[in-house]
């Protein structure tokens, strides 16, 4: 053992040498890198110590030289990777030495900027938001945006990006930062991607953001409003994916219960109302008691959101019911007024079916609901092994 240490010692010496070395070969300096971050994974002493002979400014003036080749900047990534893992001190040591500041040039190299290394570089260093570590989001915040909008970046990449947007948003002082970079618009388009984690983090995350922020809630109605209601509505329709309708009938109980009637229009239009019909029925427990809960909200709104037309002739409506014409220019006899409340009485006759109905679908959401809780109850107290 003291052979095996003194070995790793003399490879410490010699990885930091050759880092240290300005005129060391491109390859011999990612052999260098890869050697560092064995060393990391080996022992903590060492990985506590590595910092200390400086090796991480090597490793970031490697990281940002776009001389190098992509392998030898991947693997300094992948060295500084190890080194932050499980280690405050480390991750404070990085970021003070110039990560975030050589983010925005790392952004444009697209090798590096797609790697998985770099990504999961940048989410070790996030967990520095949830502590007492002022961490900046100016240069990070633009280069996670970039890298979950580009088309090519693979999911294993985009992945550890939404964890990092997650560990930013959930302070929220970084919130309201995450809102203006465009994070948004980002998410709701990864929202709707066929990749199910990747959906599945984007829809938590919004959900997320828009239960902790007015200003996420704002952006959500106001500047994406159709977009939100439509990632709601497809993520509700994957009935292969019960957290998508968990995370997406969250998003949709946020959105009711503090958008504008506007949005809660909008949503109305687009076909949200059917769908949680569908999830109140087929979908999963959680999911179940989320939906009927907004149909309840939706029911309890009334008509006012949406008249029904009782007739296929040209109508006029205004937001207080259905307007007739004055009796003088009804027409000859008043025919037309005795039209205009005969339609009017047809239209209550249609709200009233339509209210009954909703009623009943409640109600069988609600009975589909209990009957699942007494199913899970009666299965957890039948597999209990009976006293001997």
């Amino acid at each position: 053992m003291g052979a095996a240490a003194v070995d790793d010692a003399a490879s410490m010496r010699a990885a930091v040498r050759r880092l240290s070395l300005g005129a060391a070969a491109a390859e011999e300096k990612r052999d260098a890198a890869g050697e560092v971050a064995r060393l990391a994974r080996a022992d903590e002493r060492t990985k506590r110590l590595l910092p200390e002979l400086g090796v991480v400014p090597a490793l970031l003036d490697m990281l940002a030289d776009g001389r190098s080749a992509a392998g030898a900047r991947v693997a300094a990534a992948g060295a500084l990777l190890e080194l932050a893992r499980g280690t405050h001190r480390n991750k404070v040591h990085i970021v003070k030495a110039g990560l975030l500041k050589k983010l925005p040039r790392l952004t444009d190299d697209k090798d590096l900027s797609r790697s998985q290394e770099l990504a999961l570089l940048v989410l070790s260093i996030s967990s520095l938001a949830n502590t007492d570590f002022p961490l900046s989001t100016t240069e990070l915040l633009p280069f996670l945006v970039a890298t979950l909008s580009a088309a090519d970046v693979p999911s294993d990449t985009k992945l550890p990006c939404l964890a990092t947007l997650r560990n930013l948003s959930t302070k929220l002082e970084h919130a309201r930062d995450v809102v203006s970079s465009g994070a948004v618009r980002a998410l709701l388009s990864l929202s709707l991607s066929l990749d199910r984690k990747t959906s599945e983090a984007a829809l938590c995350i919004l959900g997320e953001l828009a239960a902790a922020s007015a200003a996420a809630r704002k952006a959500m109605e106001e500047e994406e409003g159709e977009a939100a209601s439509r990632a709601v509505l497809e993520a509700m329709t994957r009935h292969e994916s019960a957290r998508c309708q968990e995370h997406a009938t969250y998003l949709a109980m946020v959105l009711a219960r503090h958008g504008s009637r506007a949005l809660r229009r909008r949503m109305r239009q687009l076909g949200v109302v059917q769908a949680l019909l569908e999830v109140s029925l087929l979908g999963s427990p959680l999911a179940q008691r989320r939906a009927a809960k907004i149909l309840q909200w939706f029911k309890e709104e009334g008509p006012q959101q949406s008249r029904v037309s009782a007739h296929s002739g040209p109508r006029v409506e205004g937001d207080g019911g259905t307007s007739c014409p004055d009796d003088d220019v009804a027409g000859e006899d008043g025919r037309e007024a005795k039209d205009c409340r005969r339609d009017t009485t047809v239209g209550k006759i249609v709200r009233q079916s339509l209210d009954r109905n909703m009623k009943c679908i409640l109600r069988r959401a609600t009975a589909s609901v209990d009957l699942t809780n007494v199913k899970l109850l009666v299965t957890s107290s039948s597999s209990k092994s009976l006293p001997c």
